[in-house]
């Protein structure tokens, strides 16, 4: 077992200036994670990960210091991130993992950032006030929803907020590629859309049903239109919660491939997305699905071909501006795993050097949201385009705030 207070300076700056961040999970985003921040200075990172191969490899290969660690192991867990600034959850899936770590951190005095991605999450830590009192009195920052969506579609909402006078509704719209190989992806998605994720219409928190609300979306070039439905990311949670005014914020998103969103459709409707055993000692019905669509013999059935186009995510703002209706479009495209591991690399600085009121916060709350967009598109594989009723389509340009 490792814990952050052993060892020397790894990370190009004095003693003073780094930063120790604590990286759990090496799998594939929390890897890109790792690589941005041991290659941006001024980090003593330590990575960690169930299987100690795992970290080795992301360890020696970044020249940062590793180990093995079980987040489920709440004493192992407190071991592993004591003396550090921050610790980033990589660990999915979230609703299993991301209670029991943020509990830890916060006992700690440990600042948090995670890649939540599931609605449950996002409505414990920011509908109950009790977990923002508990951070607070800790002085710790707790930031979860990081990544692309959530992540940068509540950062560009944030964004787009404040550039107007008052805003009443967000929508966030994507679409992105099917991969049999990438099933802690399709488990996921399989969750989100099984119809108890929220959407905040008219002031308030409602859950609709499966795959409801189908909508056709012409993403920019080289992406197209593209159908999408009610989806269960934390969005609408966070959006209620940090954005004054909105009457209503809704997420709708789908694959590209119709096959999979057949798939996802069947697989709901003959209850896979249960966590149930069906018998004692038996796997759940979620885990077997997983499991076999990620296998070999699972490929000639399960395959599908991907769309050579990338994620696209859509944030449309309506309120208004000078004193009239206005509508503002941002739209986020990512070939990679960057956007998610930029952002989130991202905040873990920001985080780390206490940039941040303590509580728990996502990334609707940020502050300075444009000075944050601006370090991200200095990542070249980011690109934002923004657009309004009255503009034309052009590259993201950050208004001074």
């Amino acid at each position: 077992m490792y814990h952050c207070d052993d060892g020397a300076n790894q990370g190009g700056g004095t003693i003073a200036e780094m930063k120790k961040i604590v990286l759990l999970g090496c799998g594939f985003h929390g890897r890109g994670i790792a690589y941005h921040l041991a290659g941006s200075g001024g980090v003593e990172l330590c990575v960690l990960d169930r299987d100690e191969s795992r970290a080795s490899a992301v360890g020696r290969k970044t020249g940062m210091r590793w180990g093995a660690v079980d987040v489920a192991d709440k004493d192992g867990l407190r071991t592993a991130i004591k003396g550090a600034d921050a610790v980033v959850n990589a660990v999915g899936p979230y609703h299993r993992t991301a209670l029991d770590v943020i509990n830890v951190a916060i006992d700690s005095g440990v600042h948090y950032v995670d890649m939540n991605d599931d609605h449950e999450v996002a409505e414990a830590v920011l509908l109950d006030p009790s977990w923002d009192e508990r951070a607070r009195r800790a002085d710790v920052t707790v930031v979860v929803d990081c990544g692309v969506v959530p992540g940068l579609s509540g950062m560009l909402a944030k964004y787009g907020s404040n550039l107007l006078e008052q805003t009443e509704e967000i929508a966030i719209r994507f679409a992105w590629n099917y991969n049999r190989q990438y099933p802690a992806a399709i488990q996921h998605f399989l969750r989100i859309n099984s119809g108890r994720g929220p959407q905040y219409v008219d002031g308030r928190l409602l859950r609709m049903s499966p795959l409801e609300g189908l909508e056709d979306i012409d993403f920019q070039e080289p992406v197209g239109r593209t159908s999408v439905y009610f989806t269960g990311v934390p969005d609408p949670v966070a959006i209620a919660r940090f954005i004054p005014g909105v009457r209503s914020a809704s997420a709708k998103g789908a694959f590209y491939q119709k096959e999979a969103n057949r798939l996802l459709a069947e697989m709901i409707r003959w209850g896979f997305t249960s966590y149930e055993p069906p018998t004692t000692g038996s796997p759940s019905p979620m885990d077997y699905l997983v499991t076999y669509i990620g296998s070999a013999p699972g490929e000639q059935y399960f395959e599908i071909p991907r769309k050579s186009v990338p994620l696209a995510v859509r944030v449309r703002i309506k309120g208004t501006r000078s004193g009239k209706p206005a509508t503002l479009y941002y739209e986020a495209h990512d070939h990679s795993r960057r956007a998610t591991t930029t952002f989130t690399a991202l905040v873990a600085f920001e985080v780390a050097g206490r940039k941040l009121a303590s509580g728990v916060l996502a990334p609707e709350a940020w502050s300075h949201p444009g000075r944050f967009l601006r370090e991200l598109l200095r990542d070249e594989h980011v690109r934002i385009l923004q657009w309004s009723d009255d503009e034309i389509t052009r590259t993201l340009e950050i208004h001074a705030e």
